[in-house]
């Protein structure tokens, strides 16, 4: 069992300025001590093994919601044989790769090309996607959300069939059974070990059949979720809980997520991701009854999608660093410190009838851009609008509009 306190503190000054900083306390020998020693004439300060903190990066998405436009797009690039989906990124690579550990909610199934590609509201991607998002960097792919079974148990056992065919994802929020649900999604970074966990508030009105074993994380049994962070703390150091919940289209965070968000803080998460309002929400570090934080994003909004409002289209990269004690720390001192915490604004772009769809950083994304957006015979839309929206959901402390914004 890997022990540590369940707190995630959100302030600075608490841990060491770099990541491999090591701490040194050495006590040496007090002049009374000295006064009678008779072996020699000095005292050898006894060295104190040396704490050593690590630092990780991560970066987080919303959803990677893949409209057909999307997928045909990327089956033009490939000349008609298979997908190309390089177009749709390649500008947002430099913000997913470098992290140590990158996050996404995959909003579509992707089963295993058992199924052919299909868009809303019953959606299915081809494998090209996952590859390509394993390509630019992703890690751990939250998917349990209100499209899960959107093909059915035939689609979802498809899609977990394609996630172990890549080792090297770490898939949470659908399981096989039981016994698989219970082996708990880990991965290590630098000697700290974090933990992966997934729920969906909504499955659109479907459900798994009676005898099926498969499972799907709900959000709905706050009991049962609390027990599983804290059986996930039991084999990592962190807990990461992924949240597929609240209105669609309002970027009004409810009393209800507050309350949740704060019960699962005190059960043990420390940093909880939310997802499904396909709009963008503030992002908090809620105070825990143990004096730690948890930080918590109630809705990152769309990674991307080819919807049609204008306030779908920005989304946006949470960047943060987790630093905790791997040697020689007290268990009663070694809470995790989240730091440097950025939301990063993300805008799918696209031409008239969804050509050419692609994605840039808000640092990339100019006027002429914005006024030429095919969402704009659809929905209100522009450059100023773009930052009237982050300011208004996204705290100063997160977002600095002026780092962005380009005067007329």
């Amino acid at each position: 069992m890997l022990t540590s306190l369940s707190g995630c503190k959100a302030v600075e000054n608490t841990v060491p300025a770099s990541a491999d900083m090591e701490i040194s306390v050495i006590s040496s020998a007090t002049s009374e001590t000295a006064a009678v020693t008779t072996t020699s004439e000095t005292t050898t300060a006894e060295t104190i093994p040396e704490p050593v903190y690590k630092t990780v990066s991560f970066a987080v998405t919303g959803d990677n919601l893949i409209h057909s436009s999307i997928y045909k797009q990327a089956n033009t690039r490939a000349g008609g044989e298979g997908y190309d989906f390089t177009y749709a990124y390649e500008n947002i690579v430099d913000f997913i790769k470098p992290a140590d550990i990158a996050v996404i909610n995959q909003e579509t199934l992707i089963c295993n090309d058992v199924f052919p590609p299909s868009t809303y509201p019953m959606f299915n991607s081809p494998t090209a996607l996952g590859d390509h998002m394993l390509d630019i960097g992703f890690d751990v792919f939250t998917i349990a959300n209100n499209h899960t079974l959107d093909k059915g148990t035939d689609g979802l056992s498809a899609c977990l069939d394609y996630w172990d065919s890549r080792p090297e994802a770490v898939v949470c929020g659908a399981y096989r059974d039981a016994e698989d649900e219970s082996r708990i999604r880990t991965l290590e970074r630098e000697g700290i070990t974090f933990s992966f966990l997934s729920y969906t508030e909504s499955l659109n009105g479907l459900y798994l059949p009676e005898g099926s074993p498969l499972v799907i994380g709900r959000t709905d049994d706050l009991d049962l979720i609390c027990e599983q962070i804290k059986q996930a703390k039991e084999v990592s150091d962190i807990c990461v809980v992924a949240l597929h919940w609240g209105v669609e289209n309002s970027d009004i965070i409810s009393d209800y997520q507050r309350t949740a968000a704060k019960t699962l803080a005190d059960a043990g998460a420390d940093i909880i991701i939310g997802n499904h309002p396909h709009v963008l929400r503030d992002i908090e570090e809620i105070e825990r009854e143990d004096g730690s934080f948890t930080l918590c994003a109630y809705s990152l909004g769309n990674f991307i999608s080819a919807q049609s409002v204008g306030q779908n289209l920005i989304g946006g990269v949470l960047q943060f660093d987790v630093t905790y004690g791997t040697e020689n720390v007290p268990e009663d001192e070694n809470i995790p410190i989240i730091r440097n915490i950025k939301l990063i604004p993300v805008i799918t772009h696209y031409d008239g009838n969804y050509q050419n769809i692609k994605l840039y950083p808000l640092s990339e994304y100019t006027r002429e851009l914005a006024d030429s957006h095919g969402v704009k015979s659809m929905s209100k839309f522009g450059y100023e609008y773009i930052f009237d929206v982050l300011k208004q959901n996204i705290s100063e402390k997160y977002f600095d509009a002026d780092e962005y914004y380009i005067p007329q």
